[in-house]
């Protein structure tokens, strides 16, 4: 017997009720069994094993039928909701199942969502109802109504909230310039729900797709990106300003873009080099080289200089060619008049005053070394260890040797 429905299913091996899922089977002469098929919310309750005998014998047992959730249509909102920005919007989902179904409303993306502006900021929230307080274009999206209540499968009910608004126009670059014979791309971003129609205007006039220019429309959303490709830009007839519209039920908005020429120098490539700093013409550096002096010509010593002396100054000076006769020199007179010209090369201002600093040392060793006999021995030991040390040390100190160990000698044998 089912004692919620007060109905009785089955006496002894007969089923009485006229419902044939029920059924009972008896497998020994103390075992009854009652089978129900395709069981029903309806069949949950309370049941009665009775045995009629002097006292009766009662067993009882309880069955609980469990049902998966289900969505409740009518009291749940449309798969799709529309509202204009700023106003508050009620989301419902009701379901249906034993035990009472458990609903969470997250959106479908996974972004975070408020219920009320300046709230807290919350990826998912638990109630029957979704209540969003002054929407705008970032709330709209999907959002999910997701029922559970332990007995699988667990459901969900997508619900598209639409925001509508009025278009916005964002310009990249408001100014674009160009030269004459380019092409280039002007750009406009729109936002607005339901989309908006697009055109462009120059000079007061729709432009249409042609061979010179397109127009190109790339949509996100929400946003649509505005594109109008110019090709071969012509002077004066392409520069100006651009305008881009957008109009949608709610409204209607333009934006400027500006386009101007960039004027670009054609003139010739074969113009002289110019510096960055004027319009003077650029030369090549000239090297700084050693140019060939007077073989006659000697430089001094000044008197503030550190290596100054009285018999170097001297030495340089004349002494020289007094000293040395004409085989000293590069260029001179030999002694019977004539001009005579050296086969050697030219030497630099640098080597002739080091030529002649060491043919002046050389030189006054040799005489202070021959002013006594006795250290005319030291006079050959000296100039054959100045050799050594420092041979030729240029072309002017190798000419000048023979004259200065002439002279040297001399006045050592004169001494002596």
């Amino acid at each position: 017997m089912h004692l919620n429905r007060v109905m009785l299913l089955t006496i002894d091996e007969t089923t009485i009720t006229l419902i044939p899922r029920f059924r009972v089977t008896r497998e020994d002469p103390t075992t009854w069994t009652l089978h129900i098929r395709n069981v029903q919310p309806d069949d949950t309750g309370y049941y009665v094993c009775q045995v009629n005998m002097e006292p009766a014998i009662n067993q009882v047992g309880y069955v609980q039928v469990v049902v998966p959730p289900q969505f409740v249509d009518e009291e749940s909102s449309q798969s799709h909701v529309s509202v204009t920005e700023s106003q508050d919007v009620r989301l419902v989902c009701r379901a249906e199942g034993v035990p009472k179904p458990h609903i969470r409303w997250t959106r479908e993306d996974g972004q975070p969502f408020t219920t009320s502006r300046g709230s807290q900021v919350v990826k998912h929230i638990d109630s029957g109802e979704l209540v969003l307080k002054e929407v705008s274009r970032k709330d709209m999206g999907a959002y999910l109504c997701i029922a559970t209540n332990k007995v699988p499968p667990s459901i969900s009910k997508r619900i598209v909230l639409d925001v509508h608004f009025a278009p916005l126009i964002t310009v990249p670059n408001q100014l674009v310039g160009a030269p004459v014979g380019t092409s280039v791309t002007l750009e406009c971003q729109v936002a607005a729900f339901p989309n908006a129609v697009h055109f462009w205007r120059f000079n007061n006039q729709l432009l249409i797709n042609s061979s010179r220019q397109e127009t190109q429309e790339l949509r996100d959303g929400y946003t649509t990106t505005m594109k109008l490709l110019l090709r071969n830009l012509r002077h004066k007839e392409d520069f100006g300003t651009y305008v881009c519209t957008a109009k949608n039920s709610l409204g209607e908005t333009e934006s400027n873009v500006r386009l101007y020429e960039i004027v670009v120098n054609r003139g010739s490539n074969e113009k002289p080099e110019q510096s960055s700093m004027g319009n003077s013409v650029l030369r090549p550096e000239q090297r700084n080289e050693d140019h060939s002096l007077d073989a006659w010509h000697r430089p001094e010593l000044d008197s503030d200089s550190p290596g100054y002396t009285l018999e170097e100054n001297a030495f340089i000076r004349g002494g020289v060619s007094g000293s040395l006769g004409g085989g000293g020199h590069l260029e001179g007179h030999g002694s019977d008049g004539s001009d005579r010209s050296s086969t050697g090369a030219t030497i630099s201002s640098g080597a002739i005053l080091s030529s002649s600093i060491w043919a002046g040392l050389l030189d006054t060793y040799c005489l202070r070394l021959a002013d006594t006999s006795e250290h005319f021995v030291l006079l050959w030991v000296g100039l054959g260890l100045l050799l050594l040390l420092y041979p030729a040390v240029s072309l002017g100190m190798t000419s000048s040797l023979p004259g200065i160990v002439g002279h040297a000698v001399t006045q050592g044998q004169a001494l002596t």
